[in-house]
């Protein structure tokens, strides 16, 4: 039975949810393989940071200390609890605040194939820019790439009747 099947055999009093917990200091990917291995439905949304940061690894927690679970209340409250690596639920006025299933499935959506989400300003590869700063400011371009050095981007633009390829910041564009 795999781990979501697990989460929705519960009473019929009981609500089947998705609920976010806080975990200890960078715990989040222990805390998830632990409640997996106790049958707990959960959820991890990680993303590839751009510009790659210059030390550690660019895979991070996209909210980092907390991660989702699946499960009932109060049947799943102790069980989720006491995981090791999960420090507490998220409570709003002293109520176990839920997430709705739209949330996790739009996270999902912008996952790749990799389970990655991909930071990209709105801005996908081949769309067309306007450059809002800098020498060429108030011109349109098409951005090639992001380039590995740190908040960089590739744009191809039409100077002198030919195109051209520059390099510039990234903040200085924005999607046309």
């Amino acid at each position: 039975m795999s781990a979501i099947e697990a989460t929705n055999n519960v009473a019929p009093n009981s609500r089947t949810a998705w609920y976010v917990v806080q975990t200890k200091r960078h715990r989040e990917r222990a805390a998830l393989q632990h409640l997996e291995e106790r049958g707990i439905g959960s959820y991890l949304p990680q993303i590839l940071q751009w510009p790659r940061p210059a030390v550690g690894s660019p895979v991070v927690a996209m909210f980092p200390g907390y991660l989702f679970v699946r499960c009932s209340m109060p049947d799943g409250f102790a069980r989720v609890g006491w995981t090791p690596g999960v420090k507490a639920f998220v409570s709003l006025g002293g109520v176990i605040a839920s997430v709705e299933d739209q949330v996790i499935e739009c996270l999902r959506e912008r996952e790749g194939a990799d389970g990655l989400i991909r930071y990209n300003n709105g801005i996908e590869i081949n769309g067309e820019v306007r450059i809002v700063r800098g020498p060429f400011r108030g011109l349109n371009a098409v951005l090639e790439e992001r380039l590995p050095a740190r908040e960089r981007v590739r744009v191809l633009m039409d100077l002198l009747q030919r195109s051209t390829l520059v390099e510039l910041p990234e903040r200085w564009i924005v999607r046309a």
